[in-house]
């Protein structure tokens, strides 16, 4: 029993000292965090994907599962490669007009990997609780003077139920 904790213990090891989480590398992730701001950017009132804590959410989906990580990972081959390929530059170095112009070329180019990372992102921002609590809606209190009125309604209502005897 002490061994095999012993051996996952120096694989966490060993994997925090090269930088790599889940997988995926220190820049993979500042390229996965870009991305993801990009995808949804911050407003004047909602934070950013990787601001609501989506790059983290992104790694722990990948540590549970294998496909997820993969195709995360795709996606962010394709955008680095696009972006050296047409721009000679990181996608994390270019201006954003052109960072949403890339995103939406690899969206046509490669709809399915788009659509799948797309998907993760909302995901991972819309769990948040930060984001939940900010899109809630605020029911205004009622008045202790008005509970007759609210309950009108409800008294008009049938039984929904029978009696017993």
């Amino acid at each position: 029993m002490v061994l095999p904790s012993g051996v996952r213990l120096l694989g966490l090891l060993e994997h925090s000292a090269t930088g790599s989480s889940a997988g995926l590398s220190r820049e993979d992730l500042r390229l996965l965090a870009a991305a993801m701001d990009e995808i949804i950017p911050q407003s004047d009132e909602m934070p950013s994907a990787s601001a609501a804590g989506g790059v983290a959410y992104l790694e722990q989906l990948g540590w549970q599962y294998a496909n997820v990580l993969e195709e995360i990972g795709n996606f962010l081959r394709v955008v680095q490669q696009t972006s050296q390929r047409e721009f000679g530059v990181e996608f994390g170095a270019l201006e954003q007009q052109r960072r949403a112009g890339l995103l939406k070329d690899i969206e046509k180019s490669k709809p399915k990997l788009s659509s799948n990372f797309v998907a993760y992102v909302y995901e991972a921002y819309y769990t948040r609780p930060q984001v939940q609590g900010l899109l809630s809606c605020s029911v205004a209190g009622v008045c202790s003077e008005d509970d007759e009125s609210l309950l009108a309604p409800v008294k008009k209502l049938t039984r929904f139920y029978r009696e017993v005897p």
